[in-house]
């Protein structure tokens, strides 16, 4: 079987280790994998090495006939069987490049915000595509129900399938504790609470720190430190660094956007997220898989992929208040901390295996296949 991804890009973010797992999943049952990227490939040959090609359509508009030509032309010389869009603009490119073609066509909803159906226009662009496409995959169940609530479409094409994640990379690994706190000359005893993500307001990596510098006000004489991977447009990066209060300055790190998080998360005691919205929430599993905590709030997909009171705790809502209460509860449970850490690995191993990840869409691809034939 040979798939292809279809995506607008592949530049770095939650969307290209989710596309990546899933290739990588596949490759392990004998599938195919390659990439079509709509506007740029954003990416090194290194960071595509799990495809067996990869090219950019380098379309200038919706209609654009010579990138719709070179995309259905693709299909025909390399034998596609499948085609997976990974956004509603890479699943109408699919639809118009082969309307009335046999390949089975279905598309990944990753967005975590809304605007993909937000106008009359958008759901009436996704109705008429969605009677092309099989499948649309999300998720969570949060995005399953917004997807089937803001579109014209069957809620039996719609279904739930976790992201995967490599166990392998992302393991716990007692070394790095200290390791990580002798690289930012942190003592040994010190508790590091960690924060991933972008700078835009949907992460809420500003709420983040205003939990964080709350708990820090409340226990000054405890050796809490924050740090935070991650970056931002300009605007929001000033935004976010104005967040730090003086007193605060020295306990938080800002380690900027890193290519290997799990070497972060295998030294971190918690992960506190802020997000304000969130699709699934992808270091969430991430970090768990290593043996983290997570205390975040239960907006979006979250609540699938955190047990609360078992792998974390989720706040009511996502406010620096709730976040603070809920990591001033666990930073002052060592025995409930460390339990939680186990579960949380355990947890992690057994519902976001990327192989597990692979042989769901797997089992889906064939269903389409079936359904053709």
């Amino acid at each position: 079987m040979r798939v292809l991804h279809v995506t607008l890009s592949f530049a770095n973010g939650g969307r290209r280790e989710a596309i990546a797992a899933l290739a990588a999943g596949l490759a392990g049952q004998g599938v195919s994998s390659s990439l079509c990227c709509l506007d740029g490939l954003d990416s090194t040959p290194a960071e595509r090495a799990v495809f067996a090609d990869a090219f950019a359509l380098d379309r200038r508009k919706l209609f654009d006939l010579r990138a719709l030509r070179r995309l259905a032309r693709y299909c025909a010389d390399h034998g596609i069987d499948i085609l997976h869009a990974h956004d509603a603009a890479s699943e109408a490119t699919c639809a118009l490049a082969m309307p009335f073609s046999g390949t089975p066509l279905l598309m990944s909803f990753h967005r975590t915000r809304n605007f993909e159906s937000a106008r009359l226009r958008d759901r009436i662009r996704n109705a008429v595509v969605g009677l092309r496409v099989g499948a649309v995959v999300t998720a969570s169940r949060e995005r399953r129900d917004h997807f089937i609530g803001s579109n014209w479409v069957s809620p039996a094409k719609v279904e739930c399938i976790p992201l995967g994640i490599d166990l392998e990379r992302f393991a716990p690994d007692p070394d790095r504790r200290a390791a990580l706190r002798a690289e930012l000359d942190l003592p040994d005893d010190a508790l590091l609470v960690g924060c991933v993500g972008h700078f835009g307001p949907e992460k809420g990596v500003d709420l983040a720190i205003d939990a964080f510098q709350r708990v820090l006000a409340a226990h000054p004489d405890q050796p809490l430190h924050l740090v935070v991977l991650g970056r931002g447009d300009p605007d929001h990066e000033r935004l976010v660094r104005a967040r730090v209060r003086p007193q605060a300055a020295q306990r938080i790190h800002f380690a900027g956007f890193r290519t290997d998080p799990e070497r972060w998360f295998q030294g971190f005691d918690v992960l506190l997220h802020g997000a304000r919205h969130e699709a699934f929430g992808l270091v969430l599993a991430e970090a768990q898989a290593c043996g983290v905590p997570v205390v975040a709030a239960a907006v979006g997909g979250i609540p699938d992929v955190v047990v609360d009171g078992a792998t974390g705790l989720l706040a009511a809502t996502a406010d620096a208040e709730h976040l603070a209460a809920s990591l001033a509860r666990l930073l002052a449970d060592p025995p409930a901390r460390l339990a939680m850490a186990a579960a949380a690995s355990r947890h992690a191993a057994s519902a976001f295996s990327r192989d597990r990840y692979a042989l769901n869409f797997l089992a889906l691809y064939r269903r389409l296949l079936d359904g053709r034939r």
